[in-house]
Protein backbone atom coordinates (compact mmCIF):
# COMPACT_ATOMS: atom_id res chain seq x y z
CA UNK A 1 0.00 0.00 0.00
CA UNK A 2 1.49 3.44 -0.94
CA UNK A 3 1.53 6.35 2.30
CA UNK A 4 0.23 9.96 1.28
CA UNK A 5 4.00 11.00 0.72
CA UNK A 6 4.18 8.33 -1.85
CA UNK A 7 0.59 9.09 -3.84
CA UNK A 8 1.78 12.96 -3.55
CA UNK A 9 4.93 12.12 -5.18
CA UNK A 10 3.15 10.31 -7.93
CA UNK A 11 0.95 12.50 -8.59
CA UNK A 12 2.83 15.44 -8.64
CA UNK A 13 5.26 13.53 -11.09
CA UNK A 14 2.50 12.25 -13.48
CA UNK A 15 1.10 15.76 -13.21
CA UNK A 16 4.26 17.09 -14.71
CA UNK A 17 4.52 14.73 -16.73
CA UNK A 18 0.80 15.06 -18.80
CA UNK A 19 1.65 18.84 -19.13
CA UNK A 20 4.91 18.32 -20.74
CA UNK A 21 3.12 15.69 -23.05
CA UNK A 22 6.46 13.21 -22.14
CA UNK A 23 6.12 9.57 -20.91
CA UNK A 24 9.67 9.41 -20.51
CA UNK A 25 9.64 9.74 -16.54
CA UNK A 26 7.61 6.85 -16.30
CA UNK A 27 9.36 4.85 -18.82
CA UNK A 28 12.53 5.27 -16.69
CA UNK A 29 10.69 4.27 -14.17
CA UNK A 30 9.30 1.02 -15.44
CA UNK A 31 12.76 0.45 -16.54
CA UNK A 32 14.50 1.24 -12.58
CA UNK A 33 11.49 -1.48 -11.63
CA UNK A 34 11.91 -4.05 -13.80
CA UNK A 35 16.32 -3.93 -14.22
CA UNK A 36 18.04 -5.74 -10.96
CA UNK A 37 19.54 -3.85 -8.44
CA UNK A 38 19.07 -0.75 -11.01
CA UNK A 39 16.71 0.83 -8.29
CA UNK A 40 19.03 0.07 -5.34
CA UNK A 41 21.96 2.05 -7.48
CA UNK A 42 19.70 5.11 -7.83
CA UNK A 43 18.14 5.03 -3.99
CA UNK A 44 17.64 1.92 -2.23
CA UNK A 45 14.65 3.53 -0.33
CA UNK A 46 12.15 4.17 -2.89
CA UNK A 47 10.59 1.33 -4.73
CA UNK A 48 8.25 1.88 -8.01
CA UNK A 49 5.41 -0.43 -8.14
CA UNK A 50 3.63 0.09 -11.14
CA UNK A 51 -0.80 0.36 -9.89
CA UNK A 52 -2.27 1.37 -12.91
CA UNK A 53 -1.57 2.00 -16.45
CA UNK A 54 -4.08 3.66 -19.04
CA UNK A 55 -3.76 5.27 -22.12
CA UNK A 56 -5.09 8.86 -22.49
CA UNK A 57 -7.53 9.94 -25.14
CA UNK A 58 -5.90 12.98 -27.55
CA UNK A 59 -7.41 16.24 -27.25
CA UNK A 60 -6.37 19.74 -27.72
CA UNK A 61 -5.71 21.67 -25.26
CA UNK A 62 -5.35 19.20 -22.26
CA UNK A 63 -5.51 20.51 -18.09
CA UNK A 64 -4.21 18.24 -15.39
CA UNK A 65 -6.05 18.93 -12.08
CA UNK A 66 -5.12 17.26 -8.72
CA UNK A 67 -7.88 18.07 -6.12
CA UNK A 68 -9.13 16.19 -2.95
CA UNK A 69 -12.86 15.27 -2.70
CA UNK A 70 -14.72 14.88 0.85
CA UNK A 71 -17.89 13.34 0.91
CA UNK A 72 -20.18 13.72 3.93
CA UNK A 73 -21.74 10.90 6.28
CA UNK A 74 -23.96 8.77 4.02
CA UNK A 75 -23.38 11.34 1.63
CA UNK A 76 -24.20 10.00 -2.76
CA UNK A 77 -23.31 11.32 -5.40
CA UNK A 78 -25.49 12.15 -8.47
CA UNK A 79 -25.15 10.72 -11.79
CA UNK A 80 -22.36 12.34 -13.86
CA UNK A 81 -19.71 11.65 -16.58
CA UNK A 82 -16.68 13.11 -16.81
CA UNK A 83 -14.76 14.49 -20.27
CA UNK A 84 -11.21 13.14 -19.58
CA UNK A 85 -9.98 9.88 -17.41
CA UNK A 86 -10.31 9.96 -13.69
CA UNK A 87 -7.71 8.30 -11.70
CA UNK A 88 -8.60 7.95 -7.67
CA UNK A 89 -7.34 6.90 -4.47
CA UNK A 90 -9.08 6.91 -0.90
CA UNK A 91 -7.20 8.66 1.30
CA UNK A 92 -9.83 7.87 4.39
CA UNK A 93 -13.26 6.11 5.19
CA UNK A 94 -14.88 3.59 3.00
CA UNK A 95 -16.79 4.83 -0.15
CA UNK A 96 -19.25 2.63 -2.79
CA UNK A 97 -18.65 3.59 -6.13
CA UNK A 98 -20.19 2.44 -9.46
CA UNK A 99 -18.90 3.41 -13.21
CA UNK A 100 -20.94 1.91 -16.09
CA UNK A 101 -20.83 -0.75 -17.33
CA UNK A 102 -19.13 -2.19 -14.19
CA UNK A 103 -21.37 -3.18 -10.94
CA UNK A 104 -20.58 -1.36 -7.85
CA UNK A 105 -17.73 -1.61 -5.97
CA UNK A 106 -16.60 -0.62 -2.13
CA UNK A 107 -13.00 0.81 -1.72
CA UNK A 108 -11.14 2.14 1.40
CA UNK A 109 -8.57 3.70 2.16
CA UNK A 110 -5.24 2.94 0.46
CA UNK A 111 -7.48 1.22 -2.44
CA UNK A 112 -7.78 3.06 -5.86
CA UNK A 113 -10.41 3.22 -9.23
CA UNK A 114 -10.19 4.44 -12.62
CA UNK A 115 -13.16 6.26 -14.66
CA UNK A 116 -12.89 5.95 -18.36
CA UNK A 117 -13.64 8.90 -19.99
CA UNK A 118 -17.81 9.62 -21.00
CA UNK A 119 -18.56 6.50 -18.99
CA UNK A 120 -21.60 7.62 -16.45
CA UNK A 121 -20.67 7.82 -13.02
CA UNK A 122 -24.04 6.60 -11.40
CA UNK A 123 -23.36 6.81 -7.85
CA UNK A 124 -19.80 7.71 -4.89
CA UNK A 125 -21.49 7.02 -1.89
CA UNK A 126 -19.99 7.50 1.36
CA UNK A 127 -20.69 3.75 3.96
CA UNK A 128 -19.96 5.71 6.93
CA UNK A 129 -22.87 7.25 8.55
CA UNK A 130 -20.39 9.04 11.31
CA UNK A 131 -17.24 10.09 8.99
CA UNK A 132 -16.10 11.76 6.03
CA UNK A 133 -14.41 10.06 3.53
CA UNK A 134 -11.80 11.58 1.75
CA UNK A 135 -10.62 10.90 -1.46
CA UNK A 136 -7.56 12.07 -4.04
CA UNK A 137 -8.82 12.62 -7.43
CA UNK A 138 -6.48 13.56 -10.55
CA UNK A 139 -8.57 13.93 -13.31
CA UNK A 140 -7.19 14.83 -17.51
CA UNK A 141 -9.48 17.50 -19.02
CA UNK A 142 -9.70 20.19 -21.89
CA UNK A 143 -8.63 23.41 -20.85
CA UNK A 144 -11.29 26.00 -20.26
CA UNK A 145 -13.91 23.55 -20.44
CA UNK A 146 -15.85 21.75 -18.09
CA UNK A 147 -14.33 18.39 -16.39
CA UNK A 148 -17.92 17.12 -15.29
CA UNK A 149 -21.35 17.09 -17.45
CA UNK A 150 -24.39 16.12 -15.35
CA UNK A 151 -26.13 13.35 -16.71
Amino acid sequence: MMNRREVNRFLALAAGTMMTGGASIFAEAAQAQSSPGSAARANDSIGVQNLLSEPLAKMENPEVRMLTLTVAPGATSHAHRHTGPVFAYILEGEIENQVEPEEAKTYKAGEFFYEPPMHVHRQLKNLSASKPAKILIFEVGEKGKPFTIEG
